[in-house]
């Protein structure tokens, strides 16, 4: 299928129902799967937030001119977005997909590599905001009973209210079932904890515990924190940092152990951090850091800032921490 065709299919957000040529021609073989779902995922993207810069823009529109022409097909709202997108085409992107054909119904798959952020408008309207290793699924088009949607990593979702179809958020064996709201998820495979954080509306917290299943039904500005060892929930606030997060990319914390933070270190800056010896694991710090910050300025900075200094080196994306000789 001629590109520019493609494309403006997908710009112009036509149903694949009403289009069986396009159909047909995803479904012939593996690669036209592949692309259509890479280049409706960026699409999905580009609709929402400024992750990409107008510079950004600008020097990718000069390969653009080099590499493409532009279609007169094609009638686009918002130039910058579909030049952001065209961009996003023509140099690749780290956005994967998967398409159903059992039930004829696309489903995008949505990745965002550690020390990243993005956010996307979902088919219902619903915005989100993922980041650090983050995974997520959608189908194309809401067409059953609920509106579901599979994550892994972190996110922060506004969902469109919509009482006969609830939200919902599969995180491994556990889910979020949603009635309009806004509220953020935390909920990484390899960690022993699920998080869910309730900033407005209401949300179903339901925890599968074996042979138990448990509902929480949670209230605004509560922070529920599921042990999935020790079968154990914790409930708090809120932090006053919860927005600086998840809008400005700022991690803030306060008497918190070198362990914990070597963790989110490592998802923010797609790095790994390796103790040498297991008592540097238990010395708290207080302060924040940045998705921009320099990874190595930073460990100087918690070098200095340590009680008892440490030495740290590091050979690729590894960190090696040790106590000082």
């Amino acid at each position: 299928m001629d590109k520019d065709k493609l494309i403006s299919f997908i710009t112009e957000n036509q149903s694949l129902y009403d289009y069986p040529e396009v159909a047909s021609w995803i479904t012939r073989n593996e690669e036209n799967k592949d692309e259509y779902i890479r280049y409706k995922n960026l699409w999905a993207i580009m609709q929402y937030g400024d992750e990409i810069s107008e510079k950004q823009i600008e020097d990718g529109l000069v390969k653009i001119k080099k590499n493409s022409r532009q279609s007169t097909r094609l009638r686009i709202r918002n130039f910058l977005r579909y030049a952001a997108f065209l961009v996003m085409v023509l140099l690749g992107g780290y956005i994967a997909g998967t398409y159903n054909t059992d039930s004829h119904v696309a489903m995008n798959q949505v990745f965002v590599p550690k020390g990243s952020r993005t956010s996307l408008v979902l088919p219902d309207g619903t915005k989100v905001w993922l980041s650090n290793g983050t995974k997520l699924i959608y189908p194309e088009n809401f067409g059953g009973k609920t509106r579901d949607v599979e994550l892994e990593g972190e996110g922060f979702f506004d969902v469109t209210h919509d009482k006969e179809h609830p939200f919902i958020v599969n995180i491994g064996e556990n889910r979020i079932k949603v009635f309009g709201t806004r509220f953020a998820v935390v909920a990484y495979s390899q960690d022993n904890i699920v998080k869910a954080e309730l900033v407005s509306g209401k949300i179903q917290f339901d925890i599968n515990k074996g042979n138990e299943s448990l509902s929480y039904m949670m209230k605004p500005s509560q922070s529920l924190i599921f042990d999935k060892v020790s079968g154990k929930l914790s409930e708090s606030k809120i932090s006053n940092s919860f927005y600086n997060y998840w809008l400005n990319g700022v991690y803030e914390f306060k008497d918190e152990t070198f362990k914990n933070l070597a963790k989110r270190i490592e998802q923010i800056y797609n790095i790994q951090i390796i103790f040498k010896e297991e008592s540097l694991k238990n010395r708290l710090f207080t302060g924040s850091l940045s998705i921009d910050d320099n990874i190595y300025t930073m460990m100087e900075v918690f070098r200095r800032a340590s009680g008892e200094p440490f030495a740290y080196t590091h050979e690729g994306n590894r960190i090696f921490i040790e106590g000082k000789k």
